[in-house]
């Protein structure tokens, strides 16, 4: 039986529903191990420095991996394929809890970084299959609503777990939570073809790793994630030599909003365009990074916040859906991961140029300079891209 246009724009099916499980309990699984590696490096007898570079090993693993993750998602079946290393991210989250050496916890956190960027950009690949094209803005932007959550939680719950029953038990708890995630896709049924089945395999290109096309995307993406690094790096130092108390609260006022703006951003774009989303997100991005370099209070922090979760927390996921929607279904993969590139450049690079430019300028000197960075480099980037698609007879 053939599929009525109704049930074809139906977003809210079960199978969407489980793909946002699986991308729950992922997320919450890292997330309860990222604030332990440091504390949990100096515990097995780490210097500090040394300690802070194992708990970066993830992004600089991720910003390599993601390209190989966007080629295998094309390329394989998808169910199999997360099936499998959903299993192995199980596998290392729980070696964690066994770790006694430096060496064996940098191999556990290389190979959790491995699996926990391909299932990121496998379960939002897989997830495109099952939100109607006309509605990918505002299907993607409720499929990320899933990582405030886990941010919100993760952490709380892994601390929690670590003051009550010791590193282990957090491991332990991380490792469950991906043994749901697989029970998740062992239920989902894969109703789309794997891309290359029944077709020739043609050789490795360039944009089977990168969709060039996106380049300026990526870019932006890279752009709002390095002012969301410097954000996460410095924010506690900066609100402690001003003290601004309960800073924490940045955060929670980042991720209530971001929980509103997301699915009405994803709703917009599909209505009015990727543009009519991203010029404005582009401004309060660089609106919300200038007003940390220049708050002296908390209530200017949360303003700072807001204006974030407007910028860069609602426009990420509207790059992403912009280009899963213009390439062909089966290079959804490569699609998001030219995204996930860019932001992983930005979260591994961003801290360590933040530091010098800290050193020369002072945090105010450096939030400011990268909200200014934010709003110049950032519309460049949309006019690029926007030529690029006129020519291209995109719009």
């Amino acid at each position: 039986m053939k599929k009525t246009l109704s049930q074809k724009n139906t977003l809210w099916t079960w199978k969407f529903i489980v793909l946002i499980l699986i991308n729950l309990t992922n997320g919450a699984a890292g997330q309860m191990t990222f604030p332990l590696v440091a504390s949990f490096a100096l515990d097995l007898g780490a210097e500090l420095t040394v300690a802070s570079s194992i708990a970066g090993i993830m992004s600089l693993i991720g910003m390599f991996m993601s390209p190989v993750a966007g080629v295998l998602s094309d390329r394989m079946n998808r169910k199999r394929l997360l099936m499998c290393t959903e299993l192995l991210y199980a596998l290392f989250l729980l070696g964690h809890a066994f770790a006694t050496t430096i060496p064996f916890l940098v191999f556990l956190r290389a190979g959790t970084g491995v699996f926990f960027t391909i299932n990121s950009v496998l379960t939002t690949a897989y997830a495109s299959e099952f939100i109607p094209r006309d509605r990918m803005g505002e299907g993607l932007g409720y499929f990320g609503l899933v990582m405030p959550l886990a941010q919100a939680v993760g952490p709380a719950l892994g601390l929690a777990l670590r003051d009550a029953m010791g590193f282990g038990a957090a491991f332990v708890a991380a490792c469950i939570s991906t043994i749901l995630s697989f029970v998740c896709v062992t239920i989902l049924p894969y109703d789309a073809k794997a891309p290359q089945e029944g077709e020739k395999k043609h050789s490795l290109k360039l944009n089977d790793l990168f969709a060039v096309e996106f380049l300026s995307l990526m870019l932006l993406a890279t752009l709002f994630s390095s002012a969301n690094g410097l954000a996460t790096t410095y924010l506690d130092i900066l609100a402690t030599e001003r003290g601004i108390p309960n800073i924490s609260l940045f955060f929670t006022a980042y991720a209530v909003a971001l929980l509103i703006v997301k699915p009405i951003t994803g709703r917009l774009q599909d209505k009015k365009g990727l543009y009519f989303v991203m010029i404005p997100a582009v401004v309060f991005a660089a609106l919300g990074t200038f007003l940390v370099g220049v708050a002296y209070s908390l209530a200017m922090m949360v303003l700072a916040a807001v204006c974030r979760a407007l910028g860069q927390g609602a426009g990420t996921p509207c790059l992403q859906a912009h280009t899963v929607r213009t390439l062909d279904a089966s290079k959804a993969g490569v699609a998001v991961s030219t995204i996930v590139i860019g932001q992983n450049l930005g979260n591994a690079l961003a801290p360590i140029g933040g530091s010098f430019f800290a050193e020369s300028f002072g945090y105010e000197g450096m939030f400011c300079g990268m909200g200014v960075a934010t709003l110049f480099i950032g519309m460049f980037l949309l006019v690029w891209n926007c030529l690029r698609e006129k020519k291209a007879g995109l719009q």
